[in-house]
């Protein structure tokens, strides 16, 4: 006789004497009901998954001494018994998390980033007011201010080969002298 034919009696009977067959057609019978229930209650498919899982490793675990007398309602009960706890212990996370992230010293964190970044801004300025004075200006027209090469070329009334090579020299001169300077940054931030 195939366990598939099994009633949930028997299937619960036969798991009790270490049928693992008769488990997984228990499984195979009631998975798809049992994750359904759970997910309407959690909303969450990796959580279902895991009550599903536990709830019959759990049956499987405690399989010899089972004393259940309607498999549907004691499938039910344990699912919505084991989802509550997982919505109270997820609440119970959530108001920890904003406990803690009332006192976190957010304050402190955009003060230290904002004098970061005004260091940083500064010793920009500092090195593009050591550049030429062309250089300098195409550097501001472009990489600051957003116009075209083209349209530099036009005010300053230079080729845009000039242009180019103002502008690749200041960016190799500021990123030259700000090396040093954001590798210490990038540190202070990671440490």
């Amino acid at each position: 006789m195939s366990v598939s034919t099994f009633t949930d009696s028997e299937l619960l009977q036969a798991i009790q004497q270490n049928d693992e067959k008769a488990f997984a057609e228990l499984f195979r019978r009631y998975w798809k009901k049992v994750h359904h229930l759970t997910y309407k209650s959690v909303r969450s498919e990796e959580a279902a998954q895991e009550i599903v899982q536990d709830l019959f490793i759990s049956l499987w675990n405690k399989r010899a001494s089972l004393a259940i007398h309607h498999l549907p309602s004691y499938l039910y009960s344990a699912v919505k018994n084991r989802a509550l706890n997982y919505i109270a212990s997820q609440t119970t996370q959530k108001k920890h998390w904003d406990y803690y992230k009332r006192f976190i010293p957010v304050q402190d964190v955009v003060t230290e980033n904002d004098v970061e970044v005004n260091e940083l801004l500064g010793a920009i300025e500092n090195e593009i007011e050591h550049l030429p004075e062309k250089t300098k200006k195409v550097f501001k027209l472009n990489i600051l201010e957003g116009h075209s090469i083209t349209d530099i070329a036009h005010t300053l009334n230079l080729s845009e080969k000039a242009i180019q090579y103002h502008l690749t020299q200041s960016i190799k001169k500021v990123r030259f002298h700000l090396k040093n300077f954001i590798l210490v940054l990038l540190l202070a931030c990671l440490g």
